[in-house]
C-alpha cells in the first residue's frame, strides 16, 4: 500500500504548487499599480475637438470646466450654472497659493459652436484670470 501513501501524499502538496501563481499575481499587481496611470474620469462623455497642436501642459489645471453637448456645465465635477462660474473662479483664485501658475482648462464638446462657449469664457475673464486652455484632442493621420 506504498502506492495510496505517495498519492495522499502528492495530493496534500498541491497547495505548495498555487504558491509561485500567486506570487506572480502580486507581482503584476504591484507592477500596474506603479506603472498605470490612473485618471479621473470627467462627470459627463466630452469628445474635444480635433487639433494639430501636440503641446501638453506641464502641470494639472487648478479649475476644469466641462460643457457637455446637453450645454451641461460642470466646474470641478459639480453641475452649475453660467452665473455661478465666475464667483467660483473668484474664491479658487483667491484661496490659491501659485498665483503666477494658476491656469483654468475648458473641455468642451467637439459638437458645441463657439456662441455657446463665449459666456464662459467671458465669466473666466469677468473673474481676471488670463490662462486658460481649450482641452483638444491630436488629430492622427493627417499632416
Amino acid at each position: 500500500m506504498k502506492i495510496d501513501e505517495k498519492f495522499a501524499k502528492r495530493i496534500a502538496s498541491d497547495d505548495d504548487n498555487m504558491v509561485p501563481l500567486i506570487n506572480v499575481v502580486f507581482l503584476m499587481l504591484v507592477f500596474f499599480m506603479v506603472a498605470g496611470q490612473i485618471k479621473k474620469a470627467d462627470p459627463i462623455a466630452v469628445v474635444p475637438p480635433h487639433s494639430i497642436n501636440e503641446t501638453r501642459a506641464a502641470n494639472d489645471p487648478n479649475v476644469v470646466i466641462v460643457v457637455g453637448g446637453d450645454n451641461s456645465l460642470y466646474v470641478d465635477d459639480q453641475l452649475q450654472t453660467i452665473e455661478s462660474v465666475q464667483p467660483y473662479l473668484d474664491e479658487k483664485f483667491s484661496s490659491s497659493l501659485n498665483k503666477e501658475g494658476f491656469w483654468v482648462q475648458i473641455k468642451a464638446d467637439g459638437a458645441i459652436s463657439l456662441d455657446k462657449l463665449r459666456p464662459i469664457f467671458n465669466q473666466v475673464r469677468l473673474a481676471g484670470l488670463t490662462k486658460v486652455s481649450l482641452a483638444t484632442q491630436l488629430e492622427r493621420g493627417k499632416e
